[in-house]
């Protein structure tokens, strides 16, 4: 608690309230508590605190809890990374490690099913598989889809961006991921 209050004295006596910066169990934590466009806050003060709390006392809650997705067309990739082909590919072009790979995305947030990201009707998303530039379940659940294929990768947040979240896309901490890709082209 102490490290805590610290961390928001020091913001508070910089005169900058839109940002907190802490480090701690080589944890980086940053904040945007204001929406400087319309000059309110973003997020609920006491879960901020509360969440800021428990990753620097090693409380954080727990993230086991992940809910295995059910129906016959769901494959076990690991514990915490399933896959449901919606559409097979073509079966010729796979994703392995070192290639490159061009794809419509679409990510929820598995809970709510709010999209936070989406390349249909836009450009698409294009990356190298295999080399760690991803979350690891997105890595996880790629690998061997064929151009052509679309398939929905649910993934815990262990496997998506864990406890701390994604503060650009207002993932927040332990929460579960789905992403859609379509295979677009693998070179």
């Amino acid at each position: 608690q102490r490290r805590v209050r610290e961390a928001v004295v020091s913001t508070q006596s910089t005169g900058d309230p839109d940002l907190i910066n802490a480090r701690c169990h080589n944890v980086s934590l940053h904040y945007t508590f204001f929406n400087t466009n319309d000059k309110q806050s973003r997020f609920d003060m006491n879960e901020i605190m509360a969440n800021v709390k428990s990753v620097i006392t090693g409380k954080d809650k727990d993230a086991n809890n992940f809910p295995i997705p059910e129906g016959d067309n769901i494959l076990k990739v690991n514990d915490l990374v399933y896959k449901e082909v919606i559409r097979k590919g073509y079966e010729k072009d796979f994703v392995v490690p070192g290639v490159k790979v061009v794809c419509h995305v679409t990510g929820k947030i598995k809970d709510s099913g709010k999209v936070f990201w989406c390349t249909k009707g836009g450009n698409p998303f294009t990356y190298t598989a295999g080399v760690g530039s991803l979350i690891e379940g997105w890595e996880e659940g790629c690998i061997g889809m064929s151009e052509g294929e679309i398939s929905k990768i649910v993934m815990s947040s262990k496997k998506g961006y864990g406890k701390i979240g994604n503060r650009s896309w207002n993932i927040p901490g332990h929460t579960d991921l789905e992403f859609e890709i379509e295979i677009l082209a693998v070179r």
